[in-house]
């Protein structure tokens, strides 16, 4: 449904703004990703010919065959008034169309086009942004290298993840590193909400709404047609591949980034909760317990914090807004704004 939609329904559905623009870069394979950009509103009173700012790039969720940057703008337009950052949603290649790692050589080629200037999509971005910004009479912006974060929902979460990931033999028959290089100098926050993590289990598991009477029929439908949908993205003999399922991969010696500070946001009724607990406790294990933190929600499901508010009772709307002020503060905290 949001692809039906035209991008003029965020005015709606995310009133608060900024709304985004759509810049369409090109990839390795030549085709174009569209990205919905969202740029502080603190540009248009800036007195400054040149401004460098933080960049979060944000995944929507579906199962890497549904889902749209439209849901995520009330997320993304948020975190860019309130980290004062560019907030970037990642239009990635979707199943049937495409299939796995096309999805995630999107995520790459994104996190490229803001760390490598020789790129023709780094020129194509930086272009994009100020050719909006000189229209409006505002400063250029350049978006700082040394400081991106990711975020994440659901497959989102999983392409998030994968993003900081370095994974080689034995796992893989040769090495597939992260795009952020070894010597990054400073910290990758990654928030991650309800990721799917391990691609063997999805979040369609019936017991994912016991309890919960208040999910609308047609999430419930959205679930099942994502698990319908899912093997002409991700056939099931790929399932356990690292890079499909980066849960599995291993954390130890840098496998894990050694940048990276991992935020699992996670609901009380959600099956895919094990798994990430699961991965929590690899990453424990690995003595990285200071750079992953959790926080639970009880009494929601999968899927929560992209509800439309009407969708929502108080008290979920409530963990809504305090989960989303986690992200706030968990980015903030490490960039120091």
């Amino acid at each position: 449904m949001p692809r039906v939609l035209p991008d003029a329904v965020l005015r709606i559905t995310s009133p608060q703004g900024p709304q985004p623009i759509v810049i369409k870069i090109p990839s390795r394979h030549k085709h174009l990703i569209p990205l919905y950009v969202f740029i502080p509103p603190t540009t248009a009173s800036s007195t400054a010919d040149d401004l460098e700012l933080s960049v979060l790039v944000d995944f929507h969720g579906g199962g890497f065959v549904l889902g749209h940057c439209h849901e995520q703008a009330p997320f993304c337009a948020k975190l860019c008034r309130e980290l004062n950052c560019v907030a970037i949603s990642v239009d990635y290649r979707l199943g049937p169309y495409a299939q796995f790692p096309a999805a995630l050589e999107d995520a790459e080629d994104v996190i490229n086009a803001i760390l490598k200037p020789e790129l023709a999509a780094y020129k194509e971005l930086r272009s994009g942004i100020n050719d909006f910004l000189l229209r409006h009479r505002r400063p250029n912006v350049r978006l700082n290298p040394n400081r991106i974060a990711l975020s994440g929902f659901s497959s989102g979460g999983n392409l998030a993840l994968n993003l900081v990931m370095n994974i080689g033999p034995p796992e893989l028959p040769e090495l597939w590193p992260s795009p952020f290089p070894a010597d990054y100098p400073s910290e990758i926050p990654v928030l991650m909400y309800y990721a799917t993590i391990d691609m063997r289990e999805l979040p369609s598991v019936s017991d994912i709404i016991a309890g919960f009477h208040d999910v609308p029929r047609s999430f419930i439908v959205r679930l099942e047609l994502e698990k319908h949908l899912l093997p002409a993205y991700l056939s099931n003999d790929k399932n356990t591949n690292p890079r499909a399922s980066p849960g599995l991969a291993d954390v130890k010696n840098d496998g894990l980034h050694s940048r990276a500070r991992c935020l699992l946001v996670l609901a009380e009724m959600d099956t895919l909760s094990l798994q990430n607990e699961i991965w929590l406790q690899k990453v424990w294990d690995a003595g990285r317990e200071k750079d992953v933190s959790i926080e639970k929600f009880l009494g929601v499901t999968h899927g929560w914090t992209q509800f439309p508010d009407s969708w929502l009772d108080a008290d979920a709307l409530s963990q809504k807004h305090e989960a989303q002020n986690k992200a706030v503060d968990f980015a903030r905290g490490y960039w120091k704004v």
